[in-house]
């Protein structure tokens, strides 16, 4: 197919942006005993006695086990389990490293018209999540794509500083973040070594968009665990609150290379790489996100949609809107959306 006319892509780029929404992901309260499904695949080339022989466990983050399946013949696994904000993937084959990956479910919201019918009818509208699985080599090391879960970091910590960052998250789980705020202020004073403190205050603190403050925070748990990817998200989703999306960069892209499978270090990379106009990299950061989890963001396939058409690939642009419909057929915007197919020629 001919490339679009300059006059037209631009128009097309201007359409596209009119209904765009920046959707910086921040951790969300949480929610503890929803029911969801959680379903993916396993990557690696295995046979059939392989991938039946995989144990796919959920826990949560301090290790209770939620529930666990087996792949079927091809490897695709299934679970419908009640549990809370933050879950922890971990699979397990004999002979091969254990993986491991953690899912925040907060960063999957229903459509406003899921929230309006769950209302109007009382039910409870099941959310499906998806989380592929990578083997690394037989007998070797496992992954970079698995970081210290809450578990890990939790362990070493004072009974007492771990009792009372605790209590700090009911106080946020209840709603009251300038509470649980004040509380986390007070334990990373009396315990300056306690990089979750840290964490949990810089994501409440950019929540509220307390950019500045929510940096020194973020600045000071990067300090404390250079190794560790957390500290570098939160300062390159406060640099992309603030707009300075070359800082931004800067910390993402070492978050992502201490984490790759890091869908939120993948998205933010993409989301301040699409703003410095480097649509290739941003293209490859939001395929990735597209292939770690199809419902991760919405907005992730209008990103990839805005690149096509900047680089005059309009039936590419097309299929990305497509793929937005197909995953979130409740979306507000839908009727727009069709109305930009139909000028893509679809």
């Amino acid at each position: 197919m001919p490339l679009m006319p300059l006059g037209e892509a631009m128009h097309m780029i201007k359409t596209l942006r009119r209904f765009f929404v920046v959707g910086l992901l921040f951790c969300a309260t949480a929610n503890a005993g929803v029911t969801f499904e959680l379903k993916g695949k396993i990557t690696n080339p295995f046979t059939e006695d392989q991938f039946r022989a995989v144990t796919v466990m959920i826990t949560d983050r301090l290790g209770t086990e939620l529930g666990r399946a087996h792949p079927d013949k091809s490897g695709h696994y299934e679970l419908k389990i009640t549990g809370p904000q933050f879950i922890i993937i971990k699979a397990e084959l004999e002979g091969f490293p254990t993986v491991k990956y953690q899912l925040d479910t907060k960063q999957y919201k229903e459509s406003t018209t899921d929230r309006e019918e769950n209302r109007v009818f009382g039910e409870l509208r099941i959310q499906t999540y998806y989380q592929n699985i990578t083997f690394g080599e037989k007998g070797g090391a496992p992954e970079a794509a698995a970081p210290l879960t809450l578990e890990d970091l939790l362990a070493k910590e004072d009974p007492e500083a771990v009792s009372a960052y605790q209590a700090a998250r009911k106080q946020k789980e209840a709603g009251d973040l300038k509470k649980a705020a004040g509380s986390l202020e007070k334990l990373i004073k009396k315990y300056p070594g306690f990089y979750i403190g840290y964490i949990d205050l810089g994501m409440m603190l950019a929540a509220q968009q307390e950019n500045d403050r929510a940096l020194e925070v973020f600045t000071k748990a990067q300090a404390l665990r250079p190794e560790h990817s957390w500290g570098y998200i939160g300062l390159g989703m406060v640099q992309n609150n603030k707009q300075d999306y070359r800082a931004a960069v800067q910390h993402l892209e070492k978050a992502v290379a201490l984490e790759p499978s890091s869908i939120n270090g993948q998205y933010q990379l993409g989301f301040a790489l699409f703003n410095l106009g480097e649509n290739d990299r941003a293209l490859s950061c939001f395929t990735q996100v597209l292939e770690m989890n199809p419902s991760f963001n919405p907005m992730t396939y209008k990103y990839v949609s805005s690149i096509r058409v900047k680089k005059g690939d309009p039936d590419g642009a097309a299929r990305a809107l497509e793929g937005y419909l197909s995953q979130f057929p409740e979306a507000t915007d839908r009727d727009r959306v069709q109305q930009i197919l139909k000028k893509l020629g679809h």
